[in-house]
């Protein structure tokens, strides 16, 4: 607990004095990130380039890092932000408008169309808004002064290595505040090992093209052990008809889907799945209820996306209301 207090006390101190240049352990660190850097065959002329004339810390990146949405709201806040009636018949629409596409990239990776524009729309709200924060001050921002500096640090060098290797374009390199980057919103190590070139053009741009959007997503997924066909997650219905029954149901219980559609329990329109899967139970407690989902193998690998119970619930629920 001390050592939380003393590294928010840091990061506070920082937000109000971000200046750099003079902060001696910076310059340490820094030295060591070059050498680093270095070591991975990041050319010198790179690292100086788009480093060595960073000198003061991005206040914005930190207030956001401090401040992340899915650990100061409720469930159903976050759920109710992120899945509108505006947003699904909109999925909708361009789910029909990129069908040629979407049938080609799940020919291939065999990911469900609908969950690609859930990740889409919650990414970057289908390509609306893919940040405007500088990725490498970001970067360089949270691997010096979050207390995942590790992660930021790693990610903050993958960087340098694709600029290294002139695989992005530096005025393409804005995203979120936490370095996330196109409309798939990939930090740089999953745009080192899963972002695809599917148009073939020799390119691959998760900013621009649509082939290689779904198809970066998708390949993710796939390679994080997507299973064809599995559902992902369902919500209960929790009326006063199942109360009793939901209320013995206890979190993480195995529970086989038969059962589930027996009692008239899911709410799902589209029931046209194996029956025989059995999922684990995933209780969700808000302030004024309880709500009821049933998560399969599939939910994990949505998490390797965003590790958030939060995200992963409402990225599947939102894909269940698209048409099928």
């Amino acid at each position: 607990m001390r050592k939380i207090l003393i590294i928010n006390l840091y990061l506070f101190l920082l937000i109000l004095n971000p200046a750099l240049s003079t902060n001696e352990n910076y310059v340490l660190w820094k030295k060591d990130l070059k050498k680093e850097a270095v070591n991975l065959g990041i050319s010198l002329k790179t690292f100086e380039k788009h480093i060595e004339t960073i000198n003061t810390l991005n206040k914005k990146v930190l207030s956001n890092y401090k401040n992340q949405p899915e650990f100061k709201i409720s469930f159903d806040d976050y759920y109710n932000r992120n899945i509108t009636s505006k947003r699904v018949k909109k999925g909708n629409n361009l789910l029909n408008q990129y069908t040629e596409i979407l049938t080609s990239v799940y020919e291939k990776y065999s990911v469900n169309p609908q969950i690609i524009l859930s990740i889409w729309a919650l990414e970057s709200n289908y390509g609306t808004y893919t940040g405007n924060f500088d990725v490498i001050d970001a970067l360089n921002t949270l691997a010096f002064a979050s207390k995942r500096n590790k992660f930021f640090r790693k990610e903050l060098l993958n960087i340098l290595m694709i600029l290294d290797k002139n695989l992005i374009e530096r005025d393409k390199l804005k995203g979120s505040w936490a370095g996330a980057m196109g409309q798939s919103q990939f930090m740089p190590s999953s745009y080192l090992n899963y972002a695809v070139d599917f148009n073939s053009d020799n390119k691959i741009d998760i900013w621009n093209t649509y082939e290689d959007i779904f198809a970066s997503i998708s390949n993710y997924l796939s390679k994080h052990g997507w299973s064809k066909n599995d559902p992902w997650c369902f919500e209960l219905n929790n009326n006063k008809d199942n109360a009793s029954y939901l209320k013995n149901l206890k979190d993480k219980q195995s529970i086989n889907i038969q059962e589930l559609v027996q009692k008239k329990l899911l709410i799902h329109k589209n029931e046209n799945f194996n029956k025989s899967l059995s999922g684990k139970i995933k209780i969700i407690r808000n302030s004024k209820n309880i709500r009821y989902f049933v998560v399969f193998n599939n939910f994990e690998v949505l998490k390797r996306y965003n590790n958030s119970d939060f995200y992963a619930l409402t990225l599947g629920s939102l894909a269940n209301k698209y048409e099928k």
